[in-house]
């Protein structure tokens, strides 16, 4: 992955099924009993300089979602406004995993991935982009399916 491709997210996401991960060899036997069983498994890359770090989060569903959101730079008072629209749009329940990372001061991402059947509709990703967008120091919003494997 090129460095300029790097900078513009933090992370990939992967949706895999119960069987592709029983036979997965990448995961020894022991962790995978350590796992719980589920249907899905969102696979989290998070890719730096020498190393990719790889999450594992047990999903009972394979609708998830990836809000990526570029920003002028983080303040508390952003934090705090992106949590509140989480909250407004009943999507706090449903975050699987959380980042943000400031690459250079005019380079920060926050990106939260999310798990909810409330996808399915198409009205939900246009108030995200609406309700993100309108919180300062919000450049752009993007909503965007995790592949399944």
């Amino acid at each position: 992955m090129e460095t300029d491709e790097l900078k513009n997210k933090i992370s990939s996401g992967l949706i895999i099924t119960k069987e592709q991960m029983d036979n997965n060899p990448i995961f020894p036997a022991e962790i995978k009993s350590e796992i719980t069983e589920t249907p899905f498994y969102l696979l989290i890359y998070i890719p730096r300089e020498d190393v990719i770090k790889i999450n594992c989060f047990p999903l009972k569903t394979d609708a998830i979602k990836k809000i990526l959101i570029k920003l002028t730079e983080f303040s508390p008072d952003l934090v705090k406004g992106i949590s509140n629209v989480l909250k407004e749009l009943n999507l706090s329940n449903d975050i699987i995993h959380t980042t943000g990372l400031c690459y250079e001061m005019e380079k920060c991402f926050y990106e939260t991935y999310i798990s909810g059947e409330a996808f399915k509709s198409d009205d939900l990703s246009e108030k995200i982009k609406q309700k993100f967008s309108a919180i300062a120091k919000v450049i752009e919003v993007i909503v965007e399916d995790i592949p399944k494997s």
